[in-house]
């Protein structure tokens, strides 16, 4: 199954919903750098909802989520955009913890205290920032929650990653189900009672079930508005981390140079390498003298 988050509209209009796999990218991100099976079962919930979060987006508007909970795994991130480009990265990996029936838990991973920070480049003058606490680390009650708070938009969320014993995921993707003003009691009643009987996010994926199935499991009188294949892409380049080091000051990029040996600095989102060597270095070191950046 390829990765797609599609968009759709259900019972007449009246409901917005959203729906994704993520898997490939997911398994893309664990090979790079190696995660623990809970710490990818952690990151793919939250990368299921930037994806999801990015198909809400316009053309060059952009979504970062973070999420910082009290958990060993640190800070989680995501970047997506419109156009099904999305990166992802915890800053812990290699962390791993199950329940006693061997499911993995990712609530013990991401913590049960902190906030979700969603900022939405629109680009406009500033970006919009949403923020709420983490109310229960079930990523998908924490995300309702947010929606329903930051952004006053009654949602039902499912997030679900199923994780191999080789820190392969088999499944992963998630839906969003948002209300809008007008929408039916009956209609909410219908959402809610579909809701409480349907399978896990996990166990729909991994029998088979693509987005599209997932959505028409859940609400009646669909219209699906578009399907956007997902893609791992990351902006890293050397460039970017020469600017990195520019800001560190000449001092200390002049300490660099006088230890006489290559810089190796590793992009968190995909890992790759950047190595500055000797004569990198002394370059960005004349541009922060010409900048006055000595601190």
């Amino acid at each position: 199954m390829n990765d797609v988050v599609i968009r759709a509209l259900a019972y007449n209009k009246s409901v917005r919903v959203y729906a994704v796999s993520t898997k490939n990218v997911l398994n893309e991100i664990g090979d790079r750098l190696s995660y623990y099976p809970s710490a990818l079962d952690a990151l793919g919930r939250v990368l299921s909802m930037g994806a999801m979060m990015g198909s809400m987006l316009k053309l060059d508007e952009t979504v970062t989520i973070k999420v910082e909970g009290d958990g060993p795994i640190g800070r989680i991130i995501v970047d997506s955009d419109a156009h099904g480009h999305i990166r992802g990265y915890a800053e812990n990996p290699h962390c791993h913890f199950e329940y006693s029936d061997a499911r993995l838990n990712a609530k013990q991973t991401i913590g049960t205290t902190g906030f979700i920070n969603v900022i939405k480049d629109l680009k406009l003058k500033e970006p919009f920032i949403g923020s709420t606490p983490i109310i229960s680390g079930e990523m998908a009650e924490d995300f309702a929650y947010y929606f329903n708070i930051s952004e006053q938009v009654p949602s039902a969320v499912g997030l679900g990653v199923l994780v191999n014993e080789d820190s392969k995921a088999v499944a992963s993707g998630g839906f969003i189900i948002q209300l809008l003003p007008d929408t039916p009691e009956e209609v909410i009643e219908k959402i809610e009672k579909k809701l409480a009987i349907i399978p896990t996010v996990s166990e729909m994926l991994s029998s088979g079930y693509e987005p599209k199935d997932i959505i028409y499991n859940i609400v009646d009188d669909v219209e699906i508005l578009d399907e956007v294949p997902l893609e791992f892409r990351c902006t890293c380049s050397k460039e970017r981390f020469a600017n990195g080091i520019l800001s560190l000051g000449a001092d200390e990029i002049k300490e660099m140079i006088d230890e006489n040996k290559p810089q190796e600095t590793v992009c968190h989102f995909c890992g790759n390498k950047y190595v500055f060597d000797k004569s990198d270095l002394e370059d960005i070191y004349k541009l922060a003298l010409e900048k006055g950046k000595t601190k």
